[in-house]
Formats: C-alpha cells, structure tokens, sequence
C-alpha cells in the first residue's frame, strides 16, 4: 500500500493543542477574601444607620468581586498560531505565538513585583512569557514544567513556519 504524506498543519484561526488551568495560591484568595470583607462588614454595619450608604457599599463590594471575576485568570490554552489567557467570561487575551521570544520561569517575587504585564496568581508556578516586541507577561499555569514545554515547542514551531 502507497504511504502518503501527513496533512500540512492549519494555518487557519488555529486548533487547540494544550490546556492548563491557572494554579492559585492560598494567600490570593486571603488577600481577596479581605478585600471584600473590608467593603461588606461595613455596609453590615452601615444597614443600622444610613440605609443608602449601606446600599452604596453592597455596590461597591458587588464591583469589587466582579472585578476579581473578571480580570483573574481561568485556564490558559495553546494553539498552534497563539497562546490565549483566559479570563472571567466574556475576557480572553490572545498572544500571537510569532511575537514571543522564549519563555521561562519565573521568580517568585515577580507574582508581586514586574515590570510587564503581571496575571499571575500563584509564586510557585509562575512563568515568565518574553515577547519580542512589548511587555513581558508573568503567568501562573498550575504544571509549569509541561506548560512550558509545550509552549516553547509551539513557539520554535510557530517561528519555523515563518
């Protein structure tokens, strides 16, 4: 039987080839869970005393909580033409992989302290995505050692086929 060639890889809007969830750290959801409580105890406190400054509170901690829902991230997925951050829904951040340079990981301290584009969540397992052009990003995939491979082969890939 004639062996023929595989068919040549998507060029299209891209196919999925490997997804992580984002590792959290105990202390983000701490540092979370006091900033909410910072805004709700005293509209608690508030209800007995000035109904609409209570009310403008529970605003204030609704905001604050859709806020962190929106902007923390969710999965990140690899695609063979881009890297896409997931956000809270409808948010999605999409990384052309020809405009990374390399990535690597992280120290830990850059969770909390860089220069660039900082979406990490957990000091464990945080990346660092160098960009050609453009901020740096610092992201936290929950297996950073196969996250990496991976991404760094989408990215020799992506720059072989340019």
């Amino acid at each position: 039987m004639k062996k023929t060639a595989p068919p040549p890889l998507p060029t299209g809007p891209g196919y999925l080839m490997y997804e992580e969830a984002a590792a959290y750290d105990r202390m983000q959801f701490v540092l979370l869970g006091v900033i909410i409580t910072a805004t709700l105890v005293p509209a608690i406190i508030l209800l007995f005393f000035d109904v609409e400054g209570a009310a403008a509170m529970f605003g204030v901690s609704l905001l604050d909580a859709l806020i962190f829902h929106l902007v923390f991230p969710r999965r990140y997925q690899l695609f063979n033409t881009k890297l896409r951050i997931v956000l809270g829904w409808p948010i999605r951040w999409d990384i052309k992989l020809s405009t990374i340079k390399e990535a690597r990981p992280a120290p830990a301290t850059s969770t909390w302290i860089y220069g660039g584009v900082r979406l990490a969540t957990s000091s464990a397992s945080a990346v660092e995505i160098v960009r050609r052009k453009g901020m740096g990003i610092i992201i936290s995939p929950s297996d950073r050692q196969t996250f990496l491979e991976q991404l760094n082969a989408a990215v020799k890939l992506a720059a072989e086929r340019l």
